[in-house]
């Protein structure tokens, strides 16, 4: 039994000085420098500001549609004829060795075309649709950071609570042995006892990995390995009152600033546009075209000929007959217009279910806090109680180890509940489209690092 305990604690040790090592190691970070290393690290949000760099371009193409096209054209080379010419004395042949030039330099000017004007409309939608969908990638990058962040805060606090059990739970077998040796105790006592001593010592190991996974989290999110030492304020939780306002404000606030809903409006003004460019098959095009040419020896016609020529001319184009391949498109086309609007509807939906489900857990979590306090409270002064009885002769080892039980899980799930309060206001801040780095501000004066 004891080569047994003595391996535990090694094992339980261990877990903790690594644990501790993580933690020690810049421990100064805050959630703003940590915000700011994941904007220069995360490779997931570089990547998403490259595409978006990327996708930008695309109305300076639509643009370039309007500017004239100036084209340069040469050819220059020989040329070798064999002649066969029909003459009064019968048939000539003769060879022809001769150069040949031709330069051309053309302007085209576009004057009317539906076609480039509905691209153009597009692609300015389609721009916008991506800085929307930049903005919520900046938004969840902020989401998943006070995620990681208190899911790394809680994972070291059950490290803590497990370790002050596993201390009471050491404290309680010894007390079972010396009542045993002193014959006022019995072995069943000290074989619970020691039961319960190596259920806590699983129990911190499972909680130092869960501590190793969470910290991991947070060196994949800003690129760098980082520890926590923060203290959550309590008091300053009567801040996140985000239930004061009616949760038709949020949803109000959610369909006026939610970036995804912004991107899904914009992706419906993209597919309207695609009709009108689909539809100007239907419709001619005009151009105004000059070039300026020149020619030598520039077929075996014009042998021995230079020509210079200069033209300037209106050019128009008038679709007749393209064997319903226009219509084919204007169909399609209409067809993705409609799935754009269903898609639309779809996310507003999504999101206002988002908004009420954090809403309700906003409010339900508000209740459980005042409910854990008074059950932390209840199970504390319990705790003494049953110890002193048991001290006494008056109350079993069982009901002791079950009265720490109580209180240690009381302990963690106030705990959880803090942290889950913070979650969901940022979470309701994130459904509503507003999650920015003033509500990122308020998380980070929640907490007081540590010396």
């Amino acid at each position: 039994m004891r080569m047994r305990m003595g391996y535990g604690w090694l094992l339980a040790v261990s877990l903790m000085g690594v644990s501790g090592a993580c933690t020690a190691l810049q421990a100064d970070e805050d959630l703003n420098s940590l915000y700011q290393l994941a904007l220069t690290n995360n490779a997931d949000y570089r990547a998403a500001l490259a595409n978006t760099e990327a996708e930008r371009e695309e109305l300076s193409k639509a643009r370039a549609l309007f500017y004239p096209k100036v084209q340069l054209g040469m050819t220059k080379g020989r040329g070798n004829t064999d002649r066969t010419t029909q003459t009064t004395l019968g048939v000539v042949n003769s060879e022809l060795d001769y150069s040949l030039e031709n330069y051309s330099l053309s302007v085209k000017q576009p004057l009317f075309n539906r076609e480039t004007m509905a691209i153009y409309s597009g692609a300015k939608s389609y721009v916008s649709a991506q800085e929307s969908l930049l903005a919520q990638e900046n938004a969840k990058l902020i989401l998943k950071l006070v995620s990681v962040y208190l899911e790394t805060l809680y994972a070291q606090d059950r490290v803590n609570v497990q370790q002050r059990k596993l201390d009471a739970v050491s404290q309680q077998l010894r007390q079972a042995e010396q009542r045993y040796a002193r014959g006022s105790g019995t072995v069943v006592e000290v074989s619970e006892a020691q039961s319960n001593l190596d259920v806590a010592k699983v129990e911190h190991i499972q909680a130092s990995n869960d501590l190793l996974s969470s910290q991991q989290s947070l060196q994949i999110l800003t690129g760098a390995p980082h520890g926590l030492a923060a203290t959550l304020l309590v008091d300053g939780l009567r801040g996140l009152n985000a239930t004061a306002q009616p949760v038709d404000q949020w949803l109000a606030l959610a369909r006026q600033q939610h970036p995804e809903l912004a991107a899904a409006y914009q992706n419906v003004e993209v597919a309207k546009k695609d009709i009108e460019k689909k539809q100007a098959g239907h419709y001619p095009t005009l151009d105004l075209v000059g070039m300026r040419s020149y020619s030598q020896n520039d077929s075996n016609n014009t042998l021995g000929s230079r020509f210079d020529t200069t033209t300037i001319a209106l050019q128009m184009n008038v679709p007749l007959f393209a064997g319903g391949y226009v219509n084919a498109n204007v169909r399609q086309s209409a067809s993705r217009l409609t799935a754009s609007e269903e898609s639309m509807t779809a996310k507003s939906r999504e999101i206002e279910f988002n908004v009420r489900k954090y809403y309700q857990s906003l409010q339900a979590q508000q209740q459980s806090i005042t409910a854990y306090q008074q059950a932390v409270q209840s199970a504390s002064v319990a705790l003494d109680g049953t110890q002193k009885g048991f001290l006494a002769g008056f109350k079993t080892n069982h009901e002791v180890l079950d009265a720490q039980q109580k209180l240690f899980t009381n302990q963690l799930s106030l705990t959880k509940a803090y942290y889950s309060l913070i979650s969901d206001w940022v979470n309701l801040q994130f459904s509503s489209g507003v999650l920015s780095l003033e509500a990122l501000n308020r998380v980070s004066q929640l907490f007081v690092l540590k010396q």
